[in-house]
């Protein structure tokens, strides 16, 4: 919707001078080292900071700081936290590392981009959305996780917030959503989606949104900074759930939002600062811990996914794998443009249907196997689930069906222990279903 955002125009000329890049991911050794990084700082767990005087404390809340610290990042650990203020540092310079490189060159003063660490990934997603949509506003949206979904749909019961739900993988479907909405603020997608592991050309969406003065909004978790860096592709706002491949071991819940530093400045902050969806310290020093080794997890993880999903596509009870890395998926192409490979997810349909994914999935149920039945992602333990009775559950039967998600549906979530391992195991539970 032309106009409606103040800060657009200076945003779209750093996003064209800075943020687009040929160059789709960031080298993987420059990546592993700003994993890695210097100075992981102690454990900040508290709730108030010390002020040496009272012009200090006014000068903070005024939100100026000391340099290098982050504003507010020393008042109230709602407001910030030093634990945090790093995890921010180092998911900003995944992210964004060429954005720095680039401002550097041209003597660039003002911030481009902002970080903000959440308590969850939907709180990120939920901060995000109430940091600029009004009554009457309309939101188009993708192929999406259960509860985005159902929050999307909240929005439009409770606060007239028009939604309208398309297929983002065709590109003239979005086109023609934003042309018979004239009052569209943001596009929110997934790519790859959950779970059907479809993906968004998302420069050639992004051409669409930039003229119309439409927020491109991506959820990246499936692929997290390692696979995929959409500001790269022309994109607005980038989401996590950093439980997933950030953590990497199930051990936090939390998420993360980046996007145009002055939206996220004054808009999504003073959101942030009242709903309150901050983490604790102690969450983001682990995040903070287990992210140094996220890229060498990943890279495991993604090589033994590839052979897997050839695996599986080959196996004489298997009717249907969904993966990018395979040549038979139907945005592989797309995948080879925009990801550093195919990621860690497969999903997959068995020839015997529902009751034989029910029988794979109880096999990993049982504590001998080398897998487990749960619904997250992104951990060195593999996960295998099914979505349409568990994380796409609160999606209506007849838009779940309408993507994909089918009632004999099966998503398995690759972890570190291996092809070998891992693949043994799948042939003595397919063996059994």
């Amino acid at each position: 919707m032309k106009g409606r955002f103040p800060w657009w125009p200076e945003w779209q000329k750093k996003k064209s001078a800075y943020a687009h890049a040929e160059e789709k991911q960031v080298d993987p050794d420059r990546f592993n080292t700003i994993c890695a990084g210097t100075g992981l700082p102690g454990i900040h767990q508290k709730s108030t900071f010390k002020f040496k005087d009272v012009a200090d404390g006014a000068t903070r809340f005024l939100g100026h700081s000391l340099s290098g610290e982050k504003p507010y990042a020393r008042i109230y650990t709602r407001l910030g936290n030093p634990n945090t203020e790093y995890l921010e540092k180092v998911l900003f310079q995944l992210e964004c590392d060429h954005i720095i490189d680039n401002a550097l060159k041209a003597d660039e003063a003002q911030p481009t981009i902002a970080s903000l660490v959440f308590a969850s990934g939907m709180a990120a997603i939920s901060t995000i959305i109430m940091g600029f949509v009004q009554p009457g506003d309309c939101i188009i949206v993708g192929n999406v996780y259960g509860c985005t979904d159902s929050f999307m749909r909240y929005l439009q019961n409770r606060f007239g917030v028009k939604i309208v739900f398309v297929d983002a993988t065709k590109v003239d479907d979005i086109a023609r959503a934003i042309q018979e909405n004239p009052n569209a603020v943001a596009v929110f997608v997934e790519s790859p989606d959950n779970p059907t592991l479809q993906l968004c050309d998302l420069e050639a969406i992004s051409a669409l949104t930039t003229p119309e003065e439409i927020m491109l909004i991506v959820d990246n978790t499936f692929c997290s900074p390692y696979l995929q860096q959409p500001f790269r592709l022309g994109v607005d706002v980038v989401v996590h759930s950093l439980t997933k491949y950030v953590n990497g071991h199930s051990t936090s819940i939390a998420g993360a939002a980046l996007g145009p530093f002055e939206f996220f400045s004054q808009y999504v902050f003073p959101v942030y600062k009242d709903f309150g969806p901050t983490p604790s310290p102690f969450d983001s020093w682990l995040n903070s811990l287990t992210i140094q080794e996220m890229g060498v997890r990943m890279k495991h993880q993604c090589e033994t996914a590839q052979v897997l999903a050839e695996f599986l596509e080959s196996h004489p009870k298997v009717k249907r794998v969904w993966y990018p890395g395979l040549k038979s998926h139907p945005h592989h192409q797309l995948a080879q443009r925009q990801m550093r490979n195919g990621g860690a997810v497969i999903s997959f349909e068995l020839k015997g249907g529902f009751d034989a994914g029910v029988s794979l999935m109880n096999f990993f149920a049982r504590p001998d196997t080398p897998m487990e039945l749960a619904v997250s992602l992104g951990s060195v333990i593999s996960y295998i689930e099914h979505p349409a009775s568990m994380t796409h559950a609160v999606v209506p039967e007849a838009d779940r069906l309408q993507r994909g998600i089918t009632d004999s549906l099966v998503r398995l979530s690759v972890g570190v222990e291996g092809f070998k391992t891992l693949s043994a195991a799948l042939e003595k539970g397919l063996q059994l279903s």
